[in-house]
């Protein structure tokens, strides 16, 4: 599987070089090439198939190339191993728990899914890479603890002075090791600004690699297709299509649903935002 930018300024390049990568060269985000179709026994047989496998057929097609079978289903088996229940709220409503993870965040499963990613990749190279990311709170701590520890990776995270919570602060700045939090005396927005001032500097890109742990990384947002499918595995009955509800702000998680229900996830999605229909739009678009 190879990704292009979708700016269409760059060469295309494999899932390996995306992760690393993090952005196009031309500044654009990486998108596969061609989207898969969900094997239809996926979806006959899911309700008898460990989280772990689901995962890994899901995310089989994305990494061809860069990963083998036996390294992407050890990714996947560290990635996939806390619970992710649908829990019913009435008779016609559900909500998937997304907070099991070992920083209570939805963006756990995306986090350490890249972490390994790109800690494999790197494993017998001497360059080290640099994630530098920006946070609210939850992204931070996810990222965190993902990259703690792992080879050749030093983490930089960029935090709003008092504007995150205690427990997100600690998990943020009691790691230590290839794990640094900064503190800014601004909001989030000004932190988002310095990272996008950081990939465009030219002499910082001469001294540091850089890449991004945010929703523009494919190996962040591309995993997080696996919620839909879990939650998929335990609705019932399957005969009713649900409707999905999907809290978003930045719209990687979104990105990743809508993904999902295109390549043959068989059932519909619904947010309040307008925005969605563009996306559905664009992913439709580059369905074959």
């Amino acid at each position: 599987m190879n990704y292009y930018s979708l700016n269409q300024q760059s060469p295309k390049v494999s899932f390996k070089e995306a992760t690393i990568l993090g952005q196009a060269p031309d500044k654009g985000l990486y998108y596969p090439e061609y989207l898969p179709s969900v094997d239809p026994q996926l979806i006959d047989r899911i309700e008898s198939m460990t989280d772990v496998d689901i995962a890994f057929e899901v995310l089989k097609p994305y990494v061809a190339g860069s990963l083998n079978n036996d390294e992407l289903y050890n990714i996947v088996t560290e990635t996939v191993n806390f619970p992710v229940p649908l829990q019913p709220v009435s008779n016609s409503i559900a909500s998937l728990e997304l907070f099991h993870g070992p920083t209570l965040a939805f963006k756990d499963v995306g986090a350490r899914f890249m972490s390994r990613c790109l800690g494999h990749f790197l494993k017998n190279e001497e360059r080290k890479v640099t994630v530098l990311v920006a946070t609210s709170g939850d992204t931070g701590g996810a990222v965190a603890n993902g990259f703690y520890e792992v080879k050749n990776v030093n983490v930089v995270i960029l935090y709003p002075k008092g504007r995150v919570s205690p427990v997100q602060e600690k998990q943020l700045t009691t790691l230590g090791k290839n794990i640094t939090a900064l503190e800014v005396d601004g909001t989030f927005d000004d932190c988002q600004k310095m990272v996008k001032q950081a990939f465009a500097d030219a002499d910082i890109s001469k001294k540091k690699f850089l890449t991004s742990a945010n929703s523009i990384n494919v190996a962040r947002w591309l995993p997080q297709q696996v919620y839909y499918f879990l939650a998929y595995k335990q609705w019932k009955p399957k005969e009713l299509k649900p409707v999905v509800c999907v809290p978003s702000g930045n719209f990687g998680n979104i990105c990743a649903g809508l993904l999902a229900k295109v390549t043959g996830l068989p059932w519909g999605i619904l947010s309040p935002h307008v925005t969605l229909t563009i996306l559905y739009r664009i992913i439709c678009k580059h369905r074959n």
